[in-house]
């Protein structure tokens, strides 16, 4: 198996920077941003034996495990009326379409699961389905996946620790609603979802006179591209960029820039790429790239100091601005195929771009990042 280490997902921005008037910690009201309506909560992560468990600022609570060629995902949701899902995938030997749906078999007995007709190589179970499998899991020896006569052994040591931890964390402890600690006590006692910040996108603005950006993995993409101010080139950082990418004409004209509002841009600068990553530095600047000053992005973990005043350290990796949605999302892989790595979106709300969504998975098994565990919301 791959795993994604702590190094590198530092490395992709798991937790930013934040800078003066450029950013906002998640779950703090920034300036054209809604107040939250209730208080979230901080996420956090646990491993139990062979299974990986997380609950985000909402409460909404995952764990997985698996190997190279199949995962196992069971999620479930805060709050009394909440129920259980269960989402299994694997990888076909040789890389085709599974033929028969997936089954997840625990001790002997066989639980079919229903599939989607766009993505076979992935399945689930929910309502009373997901009840029964969960529960034969948490008491089961042995487990394994099973599809066109392929099997994908699943551990089970450490799915009950796992879950009775949600029990705990989401107040289910001894009630009807537990997935593991069941009791007597009705729904009613189990307490709300904990209310996610609410984020408030600034107003969209015409982007007349900025082209849309090269794609910086497309050489074949010919069309016109930003060129930075003077201002921009002067900064310290910006020259180390282009010194680092001098080996890629390319990639050195693969610079962002959009309108933010009428005097506000939001300017890009590739600083590295990889097979499968491309590294950017963001600067907010006045019309023309004027003024530029750096953007730090804070993470799930709010924002943190940075090493360098240049913002050398605050790179986005394969970032892309939607002037649309005024949403700004990095996706760090860990591997070319994308099923690991850090995904986030950041809102511009006027003043600061703040943290919308951030998810992340360790294990590249396979999975792809719709699924992926979520470790800070908004809405």
């Amino acid at each position: 198996m791959r795993k994604l280490s702590m190094g590198v997902a530092a490395a992709f921005a798991l937790a930013a920077c934040s800078g003066e008037n450029s950013s906002a910690a998640p779950g703090k009201t920034a300036k054209g941003e809604a107040a939250a309506a209730g208080p979230a909560l901080t996420s956090e992560s646990k491993t139990f034996r062979d299974w990986y468990a997380v609950c985000d600022n909402g409460n909404l609570c995952a764990a997985y495990s698996g190997g190279s060629t199949g995962w196992i995902l069971i999620q479930m949701d805060a709050g009394p009326a909440a129920s259980p899902t269960v989402r299994v995938g694997m990888w076909p030997d040789g890389g085709d379409e599974l033929k028969t749906p997936i089954s997840v078999v625990i001790d002997g007995k066989s639980y079919p699961t229903s599939v989607g007709p766009e993505d076979t190589s992935s399945a689930r179970l929910s309502g009373g389905d997901a009840h029964v499998v969960i529960a034969q899991l948490a008491a089961g020896h042995a487990a394994s996946l099973s599809s066109d006569g392929q099997t994908v052994e699943i551990p089970v040591a450490g799915v009950s620790a796992s879950l009775l931890w949600f029990d705990e964390r989401q107040g289910r402890l001894d009630t009807t609603t537990a997935l593991i600690r069941k009791g007597t006590k009705p729904a009613s006692t189990v307490p709300a979802a904990p209310e996610v910040p609410h984020i408030v996108p600034a107003p969209a603005v015409s982007q007349t006179g900025f082209d849309a950006p090269l794609d910086p993995m497309n050489t074949d993409d010919d069309t016109h591209h930003a060129v930075p101010s003077a201002a921009l080139e002067a900064l310290p950082a910006v020259k180390q960029c282009r010194a680092d990418t001098d080996f890629n004409a390319y990639l050195q004209k693969a610079v962002t820039a959009s309108r933010l509002n009428a005097t506000t841009e939001l300017w890009g600068i590739p600083c590295d790429s990889g097979a499968y990553n491309v590294s950017y530095a963001y600067y907010l600047t006045g019309p023309g790239g004027t003024n530029p000053r750096v953007v730090n992005f804070p993470g799930s973990d709010g924002p943190t100091t940075p090493t360098g005043a240049d913002g050398d350290n605050g790179w986005l990796v394969n970032p892309a601005y939607d002037p649309a949605t005024r949403t700004l999302t990095a996706f760090a892989k860990a591997r070319g195929l994308g099923d690991c790595g850090v995904a986030q979106t950041w809102t511009w709300t006027g003043q600061a771009f703040v943290l919308n969504r951030e998810q992340v998975m360790s294990d590249c098994w396979g999975m792809v990042s719709d699924f992926w565990p979520t470790t800070y919301r908004s809405r």
